[in-house]
C-alpha cells in the first residue's frame, strides 16, 4: 500500500509521479497543435486565451493523473480495512532502541502533528498537496512542449527534471537538503531527523511554485516570439 514504511509502492510510485502527471495532462496544447485544431480555433480564440485555457486544463488533468492512483490505493484501504484509527508514531525508546511494534507515521515525521489532531484531515491535505504538485508537474511539461517538435517527448520533461531535483543533494556535496524532492518530503512515514520538517515545507513550496513560474515564463516567451 501507498505511504507504508514497510514495502517499495511508495518510493516507486513517488518517482513515477511526474510522468503520471505529465501523461494526463502535459501534452494537451500539443495535440491540439499536432491534430491541426489549433489552427482552426486561433482566429476565433486568440492565441494568448488558448494558451491560458490549456494551461489550466492541463493542470486539472495533471492533478488528477498524479491523485488518482493514491485515491484507488486509499479505497482499496478503506475496504480492507473499513475504519481509521490513530497509531501512535514513537518507533524507538530513549536509547534509540527500535521498539517491537507497529507504526504508520513515526512520530518525528512532519505530517505527524496532523495525523495525531485528525486522520480525515491528513488524507485531504495529502490529496491536495498531491494535486497541486502534480498539476506543477503537467504545467512543466505543457510548457516545454510549446518548444519540443518530438512527439510525447514533453512527458518526459517533469520526469527527468524530478530526478535532477533528487539528485542535487548529491550533486551539491549537501547544499540541497533531501528533504526538497518530492521523492522525500512525499514519503511522511518514515523518520525525520529532528528540526528538519521546514525543509519539507520549503521543499514544497520551491517545487511547485518554481515549475509554475517556469512553465509561465515558457508560456510568455512562446507568445512574444509568436508575436514576432
Amino acid at each position: 500500500m501507498l505511504f507504508n514504511q514497510y514495502g517499495s509502492a511508495s518510493t516507486l510510485y513517488l518517482y513515477l509521479l511526474p510522468f503520471f502527471a505529465a501523461l494526463m495532462g502535459g501534452s494537451v496544447w500539443a495535440v491540439e497543435e499536432r491534430s491541426g485544431r489549433l489552427l482552426n480555433m486561433l482566429p476565433r480564440e486568440g492565441r494568448s486565451a488558448l494558451l491560458h485555457t490549456s494551461m489550466l486544463s492541463g493542470f486539472v488533468l495533471g492533478g488528477l493523473g498524479g491523485v488518482l492512483p493514491l485515491i484507488v490505493n486509499l479505497l482499496v484501504s478503506a475496504v480492507r480495512t473499513p475504519q481509521l484509527s490513530f497509531i501512535e508514531g514513537t518507533s524507538a525508546d530513549e536509547n534509540g532502541m527500535m521498539l517491537p511494534k507497529y507504526v504508520l507515521i513515526d512520530s518525528s515525521s512532519w505530517a505527524y502533528p496532523l495525523y495525531r489532531m485528525s486522520q480525515p484531515l491528513l488524507i485531504a491535505v495529502i490529496l491536495l498537496l498531491v494535486f497541486v504538485l502534480s498539476g506543477a508537474f503537467a504545467l512543466l511539461a505543457l510548457g516545454s512542449s510549446l518548444f519540443i517538435r518530438r512527439r510525447h517527448v514533453e512527458l518526459l520533461v517533469p520526469f527527468v527534471a524530478s530526478l535532477v531535483w533528487w539528485m542535487l543533494p548529491a550533486l551539491t556535496g549537501g547544499l540541497v537538503p533531501d528533504e526538497w524532492s518530492q521523492i522525500i518530503f512525499l514519503n511522511f512515514s518514515h523518520w525525520d531527523a529532528p528540526g528538519t520538517a521546514w525543509r519539507n515545507y520549503l521543499g514544497m513550496l520551491l517545487m511547485t511554485v518554481g515549475m509554475t513560474v517556469c512553465s509561465l515564463v515558457l508560456a510568455r516567451v512562446k507568445e512574444a516570439r509568436d508575436v514576432l
